[in-house]
């Protein structure tokens, strides 16, 4: 880190006067960060308008390019929650009690109800709301930390657009010809990427908003010692938690951090830091703890625990750190100062010090959401990166381009460092064109399969179970209300198994003894057999009594399971 006396000789960071003598943001500035948030929204907009206009006449579009599985799996939450304040677990032919709450998914479940539109229609609108949320709270939390505007507009600007270095990992794949990238986790994960939850998921880009906010908070109720900081940071809190509640995991370890900073360069215990964590911990902690209680009270639910890492997202080794998250945390990494007395870091530097330094620890927690600690982690990488460019790059350069000032230099630098973080969300974006051009799963489906399952929705009950293949399944709870035998890789019980048991039902080689015995032992109520599931196997569903053909098309055919025949 930087030291006190460099911070107020170059305008790095803010003094700590006892009362802000002046507004920390003016009219105007907000104006403009408006106009890029703008700018941003229009241009994360172009895929999903390419999507909707470019579908095939016989192909519908399902409203997301991202990650189909967890993103109808929180619909299926948003449809559960127009009757109900707890939902159940849709996604697996079990019986599962209703225990999740999430205020996002229940929130959007109501206005569903209200306003009659439909869940893709909702998801854009709070895709934008969300990204200009992200962004202006990543704004607010720069301004926080810098007085200096140019300062404020480049952490912004990195933090809000740009990504790591993976695409290098693109070049490598195009180079040798291989099949997907090595990997995959160094260049896909979203949470330490704005631009990329701005474009694809808006519950992240909510979250590490409201993660910007709660720390902004922090910082200015340390400086100002009013306890109405304390509590809007609680307040803020308690809205991450009824959303994500393991972001907790974040706030209160960089809180609890921070304040020990505090106490060991004070050699006094931070009364104010204790009273606000106190509050904030005991007005956010209990959704938190009613997500813990579920995975222990229910076994659906504690299954769907267990099965997390079936996805293998674990947060990249730390050697591909710097391939996930770029040039600014090799920067911000160089901007750490171990020769600075602690005695002279002033408050923001050592709140900045502890919020980037813990998540070298809280993205290896040994649990299976650990990749979900990166949120956040790219907005004070980017601020510590500025730092960086003005107390390492810019004294650097002088040795150089000595006839240049160091704000001439400054600027380059801020300019530069912009615009090489930009190419990998540049990739990103470019890549949903290619993807969606290819009209397929799952981010099409045939508009005869999506019939079927409105035929479904009129017929069915919410404890109803449907078997299909899993591209199928992964709409039934979303788009009918029924349970899907299999949907997801995590919220489908034994998934694996539940695979094995769709592909041997679709099977010729499978006895028909065999078929009933899967169909009574989860309760299986339809069938559905589209292009999908002929893919699996030909079995001929036609030929078996113990199915009736209810609704067909000329592509899908739904069957009725009555087993007594």
């Amino acid at each position: 880190m930087v030291s006190k006396a460099q911070s107020l000789s170059s305008s790095s960071l803010p003094a700590q006067p006892a009362e802000q003598p002046q507004a920390l943001f003016t009219a105007r500035e907000w104006l403009y960060v408006a106009g890029v948030i703008l700018i941003v929204l229009a241009i994360t907009a172009l895929p999903y308008l390419f999507a909707y206009r470019s579908a095939p006449a016989d192909k519908q579009f399902m409203g997301v390019m991202v990650n189909i599985p967890d993103h109808f799996q929180y619909f299926s939450w948003m449809r559960e929650s127009q009757t109900q304040i707890l939902v159940p677990n849709q996604l697996t032919p079990e019986d599962s009690t209703p225990l999740l709450f999430n205020f996002l998914w229940w929130t959007l479940g109501r206005l569903e109800v209200l306003t009659g539109i439909s869940y893709d229609g909702l998801y854009q609108i709070t895709r934008l709301l969300a990204g200009a949320f992200a962004l202006a709270a990543t704004y607010f939390f720069c301004g926080v930390v810098f007085t200096n505007r140019t300062k404020r507009w480049t952490a912004f600007f990195v933090a809000s657009i740009g990504g790591g270095l993976g695409w290098l990992l693109v070049v490598e794949k195009t180079l040798r010809r291989l099949g997907d990238v090595n990997s995959p986790f160094a260049l896909y994960t979203s949470e330490p990427n704005t631009f990329f939850n701005v474009l694809a998921f808006p519950h992240f880009a909510i979250a590490a908003g409201l993660i910007a906010a709660i720390f902004g908070l922090v910082l200015l109720g340390q400086r100002s010692k009013n306890m109405r900081y304390a509590w809007l940071a609680a307040a803020v809190s308690l809205l991450l938690s009824v959303q994500h509640a393991y972001d907790m995991f974040i706030i209160y370890p960089v809180i609890g951090l921070y304040a020990l900073f505090i106490w060991t360069r004070d050699r006094k215990f931070p009364m104010y830091l204790f009273k606000m964590g106190v509050i904030v911990v005991l007005v956010s902690m209990w959704p938190a703890l009613q997500a813990f209680y579920i995975t222990t009270a229910d076994p659906v639910w504690k299954g769907v625990l267990a099965q997390f890492d079936n996805a293998g997202a674990f947060t990249p080794a730390p050697w591909l750190l710097p391939i996930l998250m770029g040039i600014p945390l090799l920067l911000a990494i160089w901007a750490l100062d171990i020769r600075t007395p602690w005695r002279d870091r002033d408050d923001t530097h050592l709140f900045i010090l502890a919020w980037f330094l813990s998540h070298f620890i809280l993205i290896y927690i040994p649990l299976d959401f650990q990749i979900h600690m990166l949120s956040g982690w790219q907005i004070v990488t980017a601020v510590l990166a500025t730092i960086g460019i003005y107390t390492r790059v810019v004294p650097f350069l002088r040795r150089f381009f000595k006839q240049r000032s160091p704000q001439q230099l400054a600027k380059w630098a801020s300019i530069g460092l912009v615009l090489v973080v930009l190419p990998v969300n540049l990739y990103l974006i470019g890549w949903r064109f290619i993807d969606l051009r290819r009209a397929d799963y799952p981010f099409y489906a045939p508009k005869a399969n999506l019939e079927a399952l409105d035929y479904l929705e009129t017929q069915v009950q919410s404890d109803d179970v449907v078997l299909s293949s899993l591209n199928m399944g992964q709409y039934i709870p979303a788009l009918t209300g029924a349970r899907s035998f299999l949907g997801h890789w995590a919220q489908t019980l034994d998934f694996y198994g539940k695979t094995a048991m769709v592909n041997a039902f679709f099977n010729t080689d499978t006895t028909d003894a065999d078929r009933e015995e899967i169909l009574r032992s989860f309760g299986v109520d339809y069938v559905l057999v589209t292009e999908q599931e002929r893919a699996i196997g030909e079995f001929d569903a036609t030929t078996a009594p113990y199915l009736e053909e209810v609704y067909s098309n000329d592509n899908a055919t739904v069957y009725a399971v009555h087993l007594d025949a």
